[in-house]
C-alpha cells in the first residue's frame, strides 16, 4: 500500500508545472503552428512530349546500331542453319546477312537522313529489316541457288525477332526515363489532394438570422 501510494504521489504534477494541454494552448495562443513537410516535386530525366523523348535533339546512335545489328545477324544465321539442320551453312548465311544489313543501313540512312534514328523500331527499324531480308534472300539465292518460300518466311520471322526485338526492348527501357515512378506519383497525387482540400473555400455557415 505504501509503495503504491508513493508511486502515485510521484506521478502527481507539482503545482505550477505546465501540462501538455497547457503547452498546446500556449503554442496556439502565440500563433505557433506545427512544422509542415516541404512540398515535393519531380521532373523525369527526359521530360515527356508529343515526340519521341529519348531521340530528341540527336541522330542515330551508330555505335549501338552497328553492334546490335551485327550480333543479331549472326544469331539469325545460326538459328537458320540449325533450322535447316546444316550448321556448315553458318558462314555463308552470316556473310549474306552481313551484306544485307550493310545495304540496309546505307539505304535507310539515305531515306531518313533528315531525321534518322536507326535504333528505333519504326519506321527506321522496319526499313532496315525489310531491306536486310530482301538483300539476304538475293545473296543467298545467288550463292546457293536456293530460293524456296519456306526459307524466305523463316528468315523474315527471325529477322523480325532479333533485329526488331532489340529495338523494341531498347525503346521500352529508354521510354521509362520519361515516366514518373509510381511511388513518387502517389505522393504527388496525395500532395495535390491535400493542397486542393486546404485551399478549398469553406461552406458558409447559416445562422438563425439568415434563415429568416
Amino acid at each position: 500500500m505504501h509503495a503504491s501510494a508513493s508511486a502515485e504521489s510521484g506521478k502527481r504534477m507539482e503545482p505550477g508545472e505546465p501540462t501538455p494541454a497547457g503547452e498546446a494552448e500556449d503554442s496556439a495562443r502565440k500563433g505557433q503552428h506545427p512544422r509542415e513537410a516541404a512540398p515535393i516535386s519531380y521532373t523525369p530525366p527526359v521530360p515527356d512530349g508529343p515526340d519521341r523523348p529519348w531521340t530528341r535533339g540527336r541522330r542515330t546512335r551508330w555505335w549501338l546500331v552497328l553492334l546490335a545489328d551485327t550480333i543479331a545477324v549472326a544469331a539469325v544465321a545460326c538459328f537458320v542453319a540449325a533450322s535447316v539442320h546444316d550448321l556448315a551453312r553458318i558462314p555463308v548465311l552470316a556473310g549474306c546477312g552481313l551484306g544485307g544489313v550493310i545495304v540496309a543501313w546505307v539505304l535507310t540512312w539515305l531515306v531518313r537522313r533528315r531525321d534518322d534514328h536507326l535504333e528505333v523500331a519504326w519506321p527506321d527499324g522496319g526499313l532496315v529489316i525489310a531491306v536486310t531480308w530482301a538483300v539476304w534472300l538475293g545473296l543467298n539465292a545467288w550463292r546457293t541457288g536456293e530460293g524456296d518460300v519456306s526459307f524466305a518466311v523463316m528468315l523474315a520471322v527471325f529477322l523480325v525477332v532479333f533485329l526488331g526485338g532489340w529495338r523494341y526492348l531498347y525503346g521500352y527501357v529508354k521510354a521509362h526515363d520519361s515516366l514518373v515512378p509510381k511511388g513518387v506519383q502517389r505522393r504527388l497525387d496525395a500532395q495535390s489532394t491535400e493542397t486542393g482540400t486546404s485551399n478549398a473555400p469553406k461552406p458558409a455557415q447559416v445562422t438563425h438570422r439568415d434563415r429568416h
